[in-house]
């Protein structure tokens, strides 16, 4: 039991066992003022006398507030948040010797209004308060040079990476025969280049992007859009690459019955095509799967996101609990040829954790940028390894705001009448405003893949 509650104990039995109740202030090794509600000062212990090298005279019946810096908002604050509060502590018209340089006291209070009676416990924290402001000064020094840092690579960003597109541009044009025949060698070399700087593109961008997110200059434009016209969008893109590569790919989307989605639609786009870049990187004999839907009840429940909907889950109707549901996207996009050693996968989400197994720097960032998007987003990301079974990548993503979720059904959140066709038309699949949606986004797609940007 800690000081604060042996005194409020104290307060509570005062009233009713007043000649019962014996503990002697002096023995607590912090200091303890006794007030009255209004914050007069009715009793107080050596240990406080000492700290405010002070007497009794010097102190009894004045108020609390002569005491400390920010005066009874202080008081207060530690006492409706339950918290004990750092304050510079005021020595003007109390002390006899005031100290030379500034005290900072910690304080914390509790109060019973049926005894008309308070307690503040004091502590001396002077020497951890000038220890935190060595930190705090390091830390604004860092701070400075990591931004300016990601600043710098930001600016850069553009030079760099339309660099390395026109060496692998160049290196193409001469594997198909831009400069004439090539002999086996020059063939050899040029397709490692080719190979290289596409790597490198990729890391670069990933890297690049997570320094501009972690510089907060990433910002979101939250609106609303069809996912689903997205995700075939995406997928028509990437089936030539797959087809290349002959991977056993597989796409499903179908238990994904709500189309429209309030997040930045620019952001989510970039999340789909990292999954899919990390299964053309690292895809080679086994099966990748990507399945889109809806979480299960159970599933949102496991994850803790009752806290998120503030209702009782377990408690639902069956429209309520499909309204809930609908209100979130489960994605699962599973690897078999990827695979985390333990070590790896408990840090997984360290932007720069270094370990044994050595990876390609652009799966590290792109795994931390989907971490943090997510995170913004109010979802949430899982990754679950193991060799055999090969890796999958489960996150949830919230398709509305959480303000907007809590509300019993009513009718579905309204599409930007601008950008789609109204909710009455929007689910036919031949509609040829959706048609032309999806092949809008494809271009869209294509040109920025097109130019390496973001």
């Amino acid at each position: 039991m800690n000081i604060l509650s042996i005194l409020t104990n104290f307060i509570k039995n005062s009233k009713k066992e007043v000649n019962k109740v014996s503990y002697n202030f002096n023995n607590l090794p912090d200091g303890v003022f006794t007030l009255e509600l209004d914050g007069k000062i009715i009793d107080v212990n050596d240990k406080a006398l000492e700290m405010y090298n002070a007497t009794r005279f010097n102190i009894l019946g004045r108020y609390f507030s002569e005491f400390v810096e920010g005066g009874s908002a202080i008081l207060n604050k530690a006492i409706e948040n339950n918290c004990a509060i750092c304050a510079k502590a005021k020595f003007e018209d109390i002390s006899e010797n005031k100290p030379k340089e500034d005290k900072y006291f910690e304080f914390s209070a509790s109060k019973s209004p049926e005894t008309q009676k308070a307690f503040v416990i004091v502590r001396d924290v002077t020497n951890a308060h000038k220890e935190q402001n060595i930190i705090n000064e390091k830390y604004t020094v860092a701070k400075k040079i990591i931004d300016g840092k990601n600043d710098f690579l930001i600016a850069s960003s553009g030079t760099i990476l339309s660099t390395l597109v026109s060496i692998s541009g160049f290196s193409r044009a001469l594997l198909d025969g831009m400069g004439g025949p090539l002999s086996d060698k020059q063939n050899k070399y040029l397709n490692i280049i080719n190979s290289s700087s596409k790597d490198l593109n990729y890391d670069l961008e990933k890297l690049f992007a997570l320094f501009k997110l972690e510089s907060r200059q990433t910002k979101y434009n939250f609106k609303v859009f069809d996912l689903i016209s997205m995700i075939k969008s995406i997928e028509r893109v990437y089936q030539k690459d797959i087809k290349d590569k002959n991977l056993q790919f597989s796409l499903d989307y179908e238990s994904l019955y709500r189309r429209d989605c309030y997040l930045d639609g620019e952001i989510i786009e970039y999340i789909l095509r990292c999954i899919m870049d990390i299964f053309l990187r690292f895809g080679e004999m086994g099966a990748c799967s990507f399945n889109i839907g809806h979480p299960p009840i159970e599933f949102l429940k496991t994850k803790d996101f009752e806290s998120k909907e503030d209702v009782d889950l377990d408690n639902l109707n069956e429209a309520r609990i499909r309204q809930i549901t609908e209100n979130y996207a489960l994605f699962e996009a599973k690897l078999q040829d990827l695979v985390f050693a333990p070590e790896e996968l408990e840090n997984i989400f360290d932007s720069y954790y270094k370990g044994q197994t050595k990876r390609p720097i652009g799966l590290k960032a792109t795994l931390n940028l989907l971490k943090q998007y997510i995170t913004d987003f109010k979802g949430d990301i899982w990754i679950y390894s193991k060799s055999g079974f090969g890796t999958m990548i489960t996150f949830v993503l919230p398709l509305t705001p959480i303000e907007e979720a809590k509300k019993e059904p009513q009718t579905t959140l309204k599409l930007n009448e601008d950008a789609l066709v109204g909710l009455d038309t929007l689910y036919s699949e031949t509609n040829p405003n959706i048609i032309q949606i999806e092949n809008e986004l494809t271009e869209k797609i294509e040109k920025s893949g097109e130019k390496g940007e973001f």
